[in-house]
């Protein structure tokens, strides 16, 4: 107990080295996001496919992570961690090069998914290796830094990726990820530490991923026929079976011991609302953000220039705050920055919800507060999961972490899908004006995600206090203590 306890205070003589690594992998997977959005409809015209169509190109990369984060944080526990998240970047480089050299919309498809695949790998195992080599009193710090570069890629994204366009072909958009990768991989296996993986054998819930996936599927069919066609019988049926599928699901997950759901890792208090207070948050800013920006576009008359620089207000504000409220979580406690930061996020949704009109003042305050309360709560929440969790599951418990962030995405869209779906379709050729009915269900969606958030503030009261000096019975190390970095 004492070597865990000298172990857990050091931390690994590489680990700043190694957050630079984890950080090369979140600025992959961030600006892949703005590259491929900016990249649609031009690989759209040149294969001939509708942008609905194109979709899939978005839709493939995001249900592959869906069905396989829970099995790949299973795995990495149960085998060599950085053999898993290197080989990760290898497989996300081998699918960016997949998709700028196939030439054709099955290949792009095929690609998107070997990527998300590859991000599954690495996604399961970015917040797990933060937590097996950083002491606790470093970890809100660590996470912060790694919020700057979330930030700075979500930024990127879009703005390098038209100016690429602008100089040359799509593909090599894809090709930027393949020197990324390989240097990833290779400076990975050369200073992860070395595990043989501490996590007991169970057995992988294969159904349940595949329930879930399926039932996700569904859900974003529905959701996507709901805006095209309104409440058919598509969109109902879809809907309905996903909706069915999700409570066999859970029925699936309650009669299992060693589901998707891990008892034993959700048993620990913060673990469950941290998890629960992130889906709220994340929820809430997808519900909104797709919304705001059409809202510009289409019902203001704002350039598209306009447009993404009031967006960047958001990423700008939670890259500047992040790395503070991680030091104040080490330091101090995680419940202020969580608790202040859902507070603000819950506010801010009233700059657009209680005026009698949408207006771009009140978007911009939103956006700005917004981006700070998201500053303070996902670096001090998520350091304090991978504090709670058991060691033997720590990329068990990061890709839930991953996997409850995409399932608020998931909701996010579906309710902005649900009120605000048909925006624009019925002022099509008329003069943009700040009183247009759509304010009411703008200002009602605006509305529900400012409670949604508030919950999230709700749920920090009921969190367990953080204890530095008694680790978890079962958080054996899993590698020999390092040596303390030099001071």
């Amino acid at each position: 107990m004492a070597d865990m306890a000298i172990s857990n205070q050091s931390g690994n003589a590489n680990r700043w080295k190694i957050l630079q690594i984890v950080n090369i992998g979140t600025f992959m997977a961030t600006l892949d996001v703005g590259i491929v959005n900016v990249s649609l409809p031009v690989m759209a015209a040149q294969f001939g496919v509708s942008l609905a169509g194109m979709q899939w190109a978005v839709t493939a990369y995001l249900l592959a992570m869906i069905a396989l984060l829970p099995i790949a944080g299973k795995l990495s526990d149960r085998w060599e961690r950085r053999t898993i998240y290197s080989a990760g970047f290898f497989v996300f480089a081998a699918g960016s090069l997949w998709i700028a050299v196939s030439g054709g919309f099955a290949g792009l498809i095929a690609g998107r998914c070997l990527q998300g695949v590859g991000a599954t790998m690495i996604m399961a195992n970015s917040q797990a290796i933060v937590r097996q080599v950083f002491p606790d009193n470093e970890r809100g710090k660590a996470l912060g830094i790694n919020a700057i570069v979330i930030s700075a890629g979500t930024l990127a994204g879009p703005a390098l990726g038209g100016l690429l366009l602008s100089v040359v072909d799509w593909p090599w958009l894809f090709l930027l990820n393949v020197p990324l990768g390989l240097a990833a991989c290779l400076l990975g296996l050369r200073l992860f530490p070395r595990d043989s993986g501490t996590g007991r054998s169970q057995p992988l819930d294969i159904p349940g991923a595949a329930l879930l996936a399926a039932a996700m599927i569904l859900l974003m069919l529905s959701a996507e026929r709901l805006k095209q066609a309104g409440f058919d019988t598509g969109s109902l049926t879809f809907g309905a079976i996903g909706l069915a599928l999700l409570v066999i699901f859970a029925a699936w997950e309650w009669a299992i011991k060693h589901g998707i759901i891990d008892r034993e890792l959700f048993s620990r208090r913060n673990v469950l609302i941290g998890n629960l207070s992130g889906f709220c948050i994340n929820l809430a800013q997808t519900a909104t953000i797709v919304p705001i920006a059409f809202y510009m576009e289409a019902e203001l008359n704002y350039s598209a220039t306009l447009t993404g620089i009031l967006l960047m207000l958001q990423p700008l504000l939670l890259g500047m705050v992040a790395p503070f409220a991680g030091r104040f979580r080490d330091r101090y406690s995680a419940k202020v920055p969580v608790a202040t930061g859902s507070l603000a996020c819950g506010l801010s949704m009233l700059c657009v919800a209680l005026p009698p009109h949408v207006t771009i003042v009140g978007i911009a305050f939103q956006l700005a507060l917004f981006g700070l309360g998201t500053g303070m709560f996902f670096a001090a929440n998520n350091a304090e999961i991978m504090s709670a969790a058991p060691a033997a599951k720590i990329s068990l418990a990061g890709s839930m972490l991953a996997l409850i962030r995409y399932l608020g995405m998931i909701a996010g869209i579906g309710l902005a899908t649900l009120l605000t779906g048909t925006m624009g379709a019925s002022h099509a050729g008329e003069a943009a004006s700040p009183m247009l009915p759509i304010d009411g269900p703008m200002r009602l969606l605006f509305a529900i995600c400012s409670l949604v958030c508030l919950s999230a503030t709700a749920l920090t009261f009921l969190r367990a206090k953080r204890s530095h000096a008694v680790p978890f019975a079962s958080d054996a190390p899993s590698v020999p203590n390092a040596p303390s970095a030099p001071r």
